[in-house]
């Protein structure tokens, strides 16, 4: 039972330390993204507002580039 308790604590760290990557479409967006996006929000009903906020920045993730 040793090897799994340890793969399975690996795993368990790596799904905290990363996971929001996988969840959070705006981990890893400029902060500067994020409040931009939420200064649209009031143009939003209310109801839409936080579905409307994840796919915007969900676009943003998607089609962004890095300028090297």
């Amino acid at each position: 039972m040793g090897l799994f308790s340890d793969l399975n604590k690996k795993l368990t760290e790596n799904i905290y330390a990363h996971g929001s990557y996988l969840s959070d479409p705006s981990a890893d967006l400029p902060r500067r993204v994020e409040e931009t996006v939420d200064l649209l929000m009031p143009f939003i009903q209310p109801a839409a507002r936080e579905a409307v906020r994840l796919e915007i920045l969900g676009i943003i993730h998607e089609h962004i580039y890095d300028e090297e």
